[in-house]
């Protein structure tokens, strides 16, 4: 009776090991979506900042002539 229970803790524990390491890799790979999405983001950003100044500048230097 007592190695029917230890082998079944052992095949619950397994099970539950599994279920983890799949959730967990699950996760991470949401983790590296969310970064590689925020990565572009913030390059487009940059690009949008560096149009915006540029279009200023030129705005401020003909305000100047």
């Amino acid at each position: 009776m007592k190695k029917i229970i230890l082998l079944l803790a052992i095949f619950l524990l397994l099970i539950f090991t599994t279920i983890t390491k799949n959730s967990t890799k699950k996760i991470e790979k949401q983790i590296y979506n969310a970064k590689e999405n925020l990565r572009i983001l913030e390059q487009k950003y940059e690009m949008v900042l560096l149009d915006f100044n540029y279009l200023l500048e030129i705005e401020n230097l003909s305000r100047k002539l």
